[in-house]
């Protein structure tokens, strides 16, 4: 499978949505009530989100959020098209109003001025966010509301295990050779990989240095180690059918998809998600620079951060940076719990992927991901 371009962020936005195609929101009613979410009878949001994310948005947002502006509220699902789609539109009339996207796609947008800054006076719930989660440049700039997603999870086959993994030093393993699964997109798996270099030389915890600071280290640990894997796995779903069916032993996982699983066969699924170097997706709500619907956009965000929908998607195995949701949630499901932040100590701990770190050389990160770590030689 290509990684070089649209295809590769294509593979980011398949993984997530794999793992979140699942989320069923349940009483999605907002507890905290939108400032300015009045009367916007007659005007139409569209808004871009992800593949098999579209009926549950429909349900559980769309329909509340039409009752509550008069606002028509249309969606339109898809992996890596968004961008491509904004370019195309004329000038004046974006194709969104509101995208729902990730770090490889919004980062560059961003910066190629796609995107406005968003009034966060008129989103009062990311004040209920953990500040971690917005220490960023994007959210520092106004330019979206980021969170954290799915967390990168070590999976395994119980049935092959008389001694089950514990961290990310155990896909060092002799008797693991061969028998890894790991996701074919770098942004996660070349971190595991550092995760496993680290470990292996004894510094647990230090895989984001070693990216950020020696990234052709790690790259060329990535090429070294690679025939420790037999699947390179493109989806969430395709995982855990591979798992299930005992194709491989261990690997690394999106939790989402993992924590929905795992329910229905856990004497199949292990899994756990290490403290050390434990890193997130990162994820954002961003508004194209040209709508003339910024304001029914900025509702839409505050609706969307409030306390009842973020709990909601938290029950269904995603994360949540809503301080009070995270903590109902944890108090109620020890497994979400062990993979998601809900103190105050573990939200400071959160990392995101060392985005920053890729985009310094992505073009011949890619090309060197496809050609020597996916393929061999």
């Amino acid at each position: 499978m290509n990684t070089t371009g649209r295809p590769d962020r294509r593979q980011f936005l398949r993984g997530v949505g794999a793992g979140a195609v699942g989320l069923g929101l349940g009483g999605c009613g907002s507890s905290n009530p939108t400032p300015g979410a009045g009367d916007f009878r007659g005007q139409t949001l569209t808004i871009f989100v992800y593949s098999g994310l579209d009926k549950i948005f429909q349900e559980h947002f769309v329909e509340p959020f039409q009752a509550r502006t008069g606002a028509k509220v249309v969606l339109d699902a898809g992996w890596w098209d968004s961008i491509g789609k904004l370019k195309a539109s004329p000038k004046g009339q974006p194709a969104y109003d509101l995208v729902l996207t990730d770090a490889t796609q919004g980062y560059p947008a961003i910066k190629g001025g796609m995107f406005r800054q968003i009034d966060f006076d008129k989103v009062p719930n990311h004040r209920a966010l953990a500040p971690v989660v917005l220490d960023n440049w994007v959210a520092r700039e106004r330019y979206g509301v980021t969170f954290h997603e799915s967390a990168m999870t070590l999976a395994y086959d119980r049935r092959q295990f008389a001694r089950e993994p514990t961290g990310w030093a155990d896909l060092m393993r002799d008797d693991l050779r061969g028998k890894l699964s790991l996701y074919d997109s770098l942004y996660m798996s070349l971190y595991t990989f550092a995760c496993m270099k680290v470990a292996a030389e004894g510094n647990p915890g230090t895989a984001h240095a070693a990216v950020s600071d020696d990234l052709g280290g790690v790259l060329e640990f990535a090429k070294r180690e690679r025939d420790r894997v037999r699947f390179w796995w493109p989806t969430g779903t395709k995982m855990i059918q591979d798992l299930l069916q005992g194709n491989f032993a261990a690997g690394n996982a999106h939790s989402v998809a993992v924590l929905q699983s795992v329910r229905e066969k856990p004497e199949v699924i292990g899994f756990i998600t290490p403290d050390a170097d434990r890193a997130y997706v990162q994820l954002m709500w961003v508004i194209p620079a040209d709508t003339p619907n910024a304001e029914l956009a900025e509702v839409a965000v505050d609706f969307l951060l409030s306390k009842d929908v973020q709990a909601a998607v938290a029950r269904r195995g995603a994360g949540t940076s809503h301080v009070e949701a995270a903590k109902e949630v944890a108090a109620a499901d020890p497994a979400w719990a062990k993979t998601y932040p809900s103190t105050d100590e573990q939200f400071r701990a959160l990392r995101y992927f060392p985005y920053d770190a890729y985009f310094k050389d992505w073009d011949r990160l890619k090309k060197a991901w496809e050609q020597e770590v996916l393929r061999k030689g």
